[in-house]
């Protein structure tokens, strides 16, 4: 965790409350309400606001307890990253429409409108890089995340291997070309109306692509 500038969400601890009693503080888990309120400075201020001092001035504390439950800036970079992929996938699991596969797209745009700092800390600040030669990386996120027993499973099991890889490769880059304009601001109508009309209208292109590559096979 970088020093310098986490109060529990509920507010109920106090400087004095975690100093003078931390046995109290350790049996609700100090590591777990370290990770919530970095959790919540992520969200409400970015990455960059993430730090042992920021965290121990929300808790009422100094940062010696934040040093002893969190053991690496790297452990919580972690823990940070799949807090946030949760919620990410909670916006990718919404039936926004009747299309499983479509959904993901709609849902990845959506989490970039509207939680704004944690698309930027996958993205941007702290992006993971994705081994994606073979074309198969970014199903295996996909089935990693939602299951092989899921429905978005079932929906790419409809297409063989080679039309799974140009589906997802093309419309990956647009929906994710399209959440980064999205999130910047840069994009004027971000309703959940005007971003279904690009979806639609980019999955009418992409479609025929992932058909052709199979009929090539």
């Amino acid at each position: 965790m970088k020093e310098g500038p986490v109060s529990a969400r509920n507010g109920s601890f106090s400087r004095q409350g975690i100093e003078e009693d931390l046995t109290a503080v350790t049996e609700l888990s100090l590591a777990s309400i370290t990770l919530d309120v970095a959790f919540d400075l992520l969200r409400e201020e970015g990455w960059d606001a993430v730090s042992t001092r920021a965290v121990a001035k929300r808790l009422g504390s100094s940062t010696m307890p934040i040093y002893s439950n969190v053991s690496s800036v790297d452990e919580l970079e972690t823990e940070l990253r799949r807090k946030t992929r949760d919620i990410l996938k909670e916006y990718q699991g919404r039936p926004y429409t009747e299309e499983v596969l479509l959904n993901l797209a709609f849902g990845h745009i959506v989490f970039a409108r509207d939680e704004k700092h944690l698309f930027r800390f996958l993205y941007q600040d702290r992006p993971e890089e994705l081994n994606d030669e073979s074309g198969s990386g970014m199903r295996d996120m996909i089935l990693e995340d939602f299951g092989e027993d899921s429905a978005v499973a079932e929906a790419l099991s409809q297409l063989d291997d080679a039309s799974q890889k140009v589906l997802i490769q093309y419309t990956w880059i647009f929906t994710h070309g399209l959440a980064m304009l999205v999130n910047s601001g840069a994009v004027g109508s971000t309703t959940d109306e005007h971003i279904r009309g690009l979806l639609m209208d980019a999955g009418e292109a992409f479609y025929p692509w992932a058909s052709r590559a199979e009929e090539s096979q």
